[in-house]
């Protein structure tokens, strides 16, 4: 991870960290069941309706980007609390079980390589989970957010 985290371009900065550490480690998992391994076909930011049309295009992964909030830390830091949502879309239940584990796995395993960039105290929030058709293709939704917390100086105002 090579992205610390900058004011100037802090939403970006924030998103390739996650987005880097999620192409690098969340490439593929094996299904017992019917043993073959399922390999993620794309990495995305936004969910476009390109990418699902056909079922070669799944699975896929989406790193949306951060959600932010600030509040003062000291007289001269700001304290910027985030959360991120990693998504993943597969036709099979079992992967999508099985890719969600890995991304909480790799988030967990990575923390501190996240704090050497600027990103703290990242905690596991939330999971989700659906399936809905779209056309022929039955496709099975996961998700995990994660919040998290950086400092950066703060710019004097008068």
């Amino acid at each position: 991870m090579t992205n610390a985290v900058s004011k100037s371009t802090l939403i970006e900065d924030l998103w390739r960290n996650f987005y880097d550490r999620i192409k690098s480690q969340v490439t593929s998992v094996t299904i017992t069941s019917d043993p073959h391994t399922v390999t993620i076909q794309g990495y995305h930011n936004t969910y476009s309706d390109e990418i699902i049309e056909t079922k070669t295009n799944y699975p896929f992964i989406i790193v949306e980007d951060p959600k932010l909030s600030t509040e003062q830390f000291t007289m001269n830091r700001t304290k910027l609390d985030g959360s991120i949502t990693i998504e993943v879309y597969t036709t099979q239940a079992q992967s999508a079980s099985k890719f969600l584990s890995k991304i909480l796995d790799t988030i967990v395993t990575y923390k501190a390589d996240f704090a050497t960039v600027g990103i703290h105290n990242i905690e596991l929030d939330s999971t989700d989970s659906d399936m809905f058709v779209r056309g022929a293709i039955k496709v099975h939704f996961r998700s995990a957010t994660f919040k998290f917390n950086c400092k950066y100086d703060r710019t004097g105002a008068f």
